[in-house]
């Protein structure tokens, strides 16, 4: 699908929605005021990649129940890309030795707003940008992987260089004292829950083997000063250790916390792998499923309640399934779905419908699976143009 019917489909899906708004409001009283219909219309937004790594470059997706199609690609480049979406408007992310991060309208696909460097003026080597983390539509941080200062950001600048406010996050006293790949924390994700960010950071060693703890920062949004935890009475920084190593992920859920994925070692036995859980007020840590359970590597997860929880459990290269499990009872529970089993699966995401999309990069036919919870069946099928590899979604509101 070209930009033109893409859009053509997203304009006569607002119409219907408007008419259906509009004469739902016929019956009510005459006398009343008539407001214009608010209309919400979210957006699947895809990373997709080459399958030889040459190019990557970013599709859309109008979400609908069914029968839903991608729109693109846009802004063809690097194949080591990310996206990150907050309202209308995504952020793609060019990672290492990309170090920028463009800008984009949904509305208008195929023109970046701006486009930024992840390096300040003078700094050498790469940023290797990861994410941005929103604490509102006006203020987030960017994690930069290859340094130790996250960069406090402003996502609703409406120029490149009113991006960066100047401000960075200072984590270079996790830098591990006695072994530790190019004197760096490795940040790798983050969440912001009641005012406060938390940054996860991996600490390899100079053989990117996790033989560090991993560990977790907490800062105050509102003064981006870091926040003394006491979670260990051994060590000499202000957060949280881990239990497992090597985090990746990190996702707060409602009456659980913050669950976090750790990958472990890159390669079996992958020691270190887990699913962590921190609690957001006493920053204690538990196990949801320690390494001691699992003998493969648990590579991406999606938690939805105390009761219903998904992994991406990697077992080689290629050979990933997609297993449910209830996160009461831990890896006891892991089922496979679908029969979704020794395939090269990139990514899983909840949509803002409650519906799992997942990155399928089979390289003969390569798109995003949507799995509806409530019976784990696959309710539509994404084609790609490249190997889908990240996930995210915006939302446009509209008064037509």
């Amino acid at each position: 699908m070209n930009q033109t019917e893409f859009f053509s489909l997203r304009t006569n899906t607002l119409a219907a929605l408007a008419l259906t708004i509009g004469l739902t409001g016929c019956g009510g009283d005459s006398s009343s005021s008539t407001q214009d219909p608010v209309i919400t219309e979210n957006f699947g937004i895809i990373a997709t990649a080459a399958d030889d790594y040459t190019s990557g470059e970013v599709e859309l997706v109008a979400i609908k129940e069914t029968g839903m199609q991608a729109s693109g690609g846009y802004f063809s480049g690097i194949s080591d890309i990310t996206v990150n979406g907050y309202g209308q408007h995504y952020y793609l992310i060019r990672k290492l030795n990309g170090d920028q991060v463009l800008k984009v309208d949904i509305e208008n696909p195929g023109k970046e707003v701006w486009e930024a460097s992840t390096l300040e003026s003078g700094e050498q080597g790469s940023a290797n940008p990861y994410q941005i983390v929103f604490a509102n539509e006006s203020k987030g941080y960017l994690l930069r992987y290859g340094k130790n200062e996250a960069w406090v950001v402003n996502p609703s600048a409406n120029r490149a260089e009113d991006f960066f406010t100047g401000k960075t996050l200072d984590l270079s006293g996790y830098v591990p004292t006695e072994d530790s790949k190019d004197d760096v924390v490795q940040m790798s994700a983050g969440a912001v829950v009641n005012g406060k960010l938390f940054i996860t950071m991996q600490r390899l060693d100079s053989n990117w083997s996790p033989t560090n703890a991993g560990y977790v920062a907490v800062f105050d949004t509102t003064t981006d000063t870091e926040i003394e935890t006491n979670a260990s009475a051994t060590d000499t920084v202000k957060g949280i250790p881990l239990i497992g190593k090597n985090p990746s992920n990190i996702q707060h859920v409602e009456g659980i916390g913050l669950v976090i994925t750790n990958l472990g070692g890159f390669s079996a036995p992958f020691e270190g792998t887990s699913l962590d859980v921190v609690d957001p007020e006493t920053y204690q840590v538990s196990s949801m499923i320690p390494d001691a359970d699992i003998d493969t590597q648990i590579n991406d997860a999606v938690i939805i309640s105390q009761t219903q929880g998904y992994i991406l459990n990697y077992a080689g290269w290629q050979d990933i399934s997609l297993q449910s499990f209830n996160p009461s009872e831990g890896a006891s529970s892991l089922t496979t779905i679908n029969n979704l089993t020794g395939k090269d699966l990139r990514d899983i995401e909840l949509s803002p419908e409650g519906r799992l999309w997942l990155a399928d990069a089979t390289l003969s036919n390569p798109g995003v699976r949507v799995i509806d919870p409530s019976d784990n069946s696959q309710a539509d099928f994404i084609g790609t143009s490249l190997l889908p590899i990240a996930i995210s979604f915006g939302t446009v509101v509209a008064n037509p």
